[in-house]
């Protein structure tokens, strides 16, 4: 490249958008992580050990889980699609929450299955609409708590309720791409219903709390009668060699994860209260967005066009039907200082009607 096209490149990094529309941890990776540059020669002149037995032990060690019941994985995406191809076949049914993340009826539908989503009550609750979807004998259930795209969280308990439903024959598939924001993660409800059952997979990221979603790494924590139908179709070396050692790295990096959750339970917090102080509907519960609801269609799109000239991106909702919806996940301090003076300005002159 020559000496004008580098600084064409800088030029355009320095003009970038700021990226609200991703999920992205705010405060970047781990300094951990970072340490890995030094061995990056290496790391890329070799294959990874293909069973990833290394950073297996790490996550066991990490979460007190059977290591050997971990599969790893480019991103929990890659583990959405391995588990669903072992466990659907066209006609299959799969059950979501109602808005689940997308990725579930991408897969159902590429696989031929019959994908539906259960609505809860007034109160937010799933277990009469579970009931009446479990009449029509799903193959599988799958439950995300915190959820994206809503911003919703069960407790412990509410989850253990819902799933103590599930026939035994059912698979339960509990995606925990969040559980590190949540105060439970330490024994995490996805963890304890693996533990407890046969057809049971808790789905995990290194993408969002731990701020390498470049990379692509995630796991699943399988039940033992699950592990071999999902390691059969895991490509060899699905994962790099740089990947699956960050992954190990930042797992010892507990000062980040704890700033990059309190952070994020912070500005949630602040988004929430600003919305709503001027009649928005809006929540952040436990993830590292704010879910906003914006009463009408135009004036959704009306905030998302604002906000996309004043140079931040944030989700349109309307792959999940979500018309009226706004997702903005966070940025860095002074990025997230100038979206709230932003907002505030927006906000005062926005007609709700």
């Amino acid at each position: 490249m020559s000496s004008s096209g580098k600084g064409d490149l800088l030029a355009t990094a320095i003009t970038e958008p700021v990226r609200l529309h991703a999920n992205e941890n705010p405060l970047g990776a781990s300094g951990l992580a970072l340490q890995l540059c030094a061995s990056m020669p290496t790391l890329l002149s070799e294959y990874p050990e293909v069973t990833y037995k290394s950073l297996r032990l790490a996550i066991g060690e990490r979460w007190r889980v059977d290591p050997e019941r971990v599969v790893v994985g480019a991103g929990s995406d890659e583990l959405i699609d391995i588990a669903l191809r072992s466990l659907l076949k066209p006609g299959s049914r799969i059950v979501t929450q109602q808005h689940c993340f997308k990725m579930y009826k991408i897969r159902a539908a590429l696989l031929g299955a019959d994908y539906s989503e259960m609505t809860p009550d007034a109160s937010g609750d799933y277990e009469a609409a579970l009931q009446l979807a479990l009449e029509q004998k799903p193959d599988v259930v799958v439950l995300v708590n915190p959820s994206n795209p809503l911003g919703d969280y069960l407790l412990p308990s509410q989850l253990l309720s819902l799933v103590a439903l599930i026939p035994p024959g059912t698979t339960v598939i509990i995606d925990e791409a969040y559980a590190e924001f949540a105060p439970d993660r330490e024994n995490t409800a996805g963890i304890q219903i693996v533990n407890s059952r046969e057809n049971a997979i808790c789905l995990r990221t290194f993408s969002k709390a731990y701020g390498i979603a470049g990379l692509r790494l995630g796991w699943a924590y399988a039940s033992g009668d699950q592990v071999p139908a999902l390691q059969a179709r895991r490509a060899p070396y699905n994962v790099s060699s740089f990947s699956a050692l960050a992954g190990e790295y930042v797992l010892q990096d507990g000062d980040h994860l704890d700033n990059t959750a309190a952070y994020c339970q912070a500005w949630g917090q602040e988004l929430v209260s600003l919305f709503k102080s001027c009649g928005i509907e809006a929540r952040s519960r436990y993830v590292n967005f704010v879910f906003v609801e914006c009463v009408t269609a135009p004036r959704c799109q009306d905030l998302h066009q604002h906000l996309e000239r004043e140079g931040f991106l944030t989700s349109r909702l309307t792959d999940y039907g979500l018309e009226t919806c706004l997702r903005i996940s966070f940025g860095n301090q002074a990025q997230m200082t100038r979206l709230r003076a932003v907002l505030k300005q927006k906000l005062q002159t926005l007609e709700l009607a």
